[in-house]
């Protein structure tokens, strides 16, 4: 890094903590953000053109934005795993339980008591709810679909299904807590 770049980064660091800031509510420790921000920092110094006749703050707030944007991208796969881990009901049905697995037969046997029992959870929502669910996980007979796909089917946004996921998931592991 040259000196005209550090002295760009020293005059800016400021933006690090203030684009951090709009991040908080995600959960990531304030350490971490700013750590990440600071190498966004670091990359609109090395890629800073003057020539574009831009300022360089409003060139830096881009580069730290996006840079902290791509770590929760990141921390956004590997939280895919583990939501399968959550228990959908007090007995310990969890999401990966209802998953079709033909490995073995007793597995098999067993997923199907399951998706009985999570078929019987599912009657206590709604039946926009319960149709939801059912073409999530693939309970129809059909292979589990995509929110974008069950979105397509049902009429309505890929968001309005993700809310309706996520507000189910919230409400049934408080029930469990």
């Amino acid at each position: 890094m040259t000196n005209d770049q550090q002295a760009l980064c020293l005059d800016n660091i400021k933006l690090v903590s203030h684009c951090a800031k709009k991040f908080l509510p995600s959960g990531l420790p304030w350490e971490e953000l700013r750590s990440c921000g600071n190498l966004g920092l670091a990359q609109a110094a090395a890629m800073f053109s003057p020539e574009k006749k831009t300022c360089f703050s409003t060139y830096a707030v881009k580069c730290i934005n996006n840079e902290i944007y791509q770590l929760l991208r990141e921390r956004k796969k590997h939280c895919k795993v583990e939501s399968l881990d959550r228990e959908l009901s007090a007995e310990g049905v969890r999401l990966y339980d209802l998953l079709p697995d033909d490995t073995d037969m007793e597995e098999a046997s067993e997923v199907r008591l399951r998706a009985s029992e999570a078929r019987a959870r599912l009657r206590t929502l709604p039946e926009k709810r319960q149709r939801v669910w059912e073409l999530r996980l693939g309970l129809t007979g059909e292979p589990p679909m995509k929110q974008k796909e069950i979105a397509r089917r049902l009429g309505c946004s890929r968001a309005r299904i993700s809310k309706v996921l996520t507000e189910d998931l919230t409400k049934r592991w408080e029930e469990v807590s």
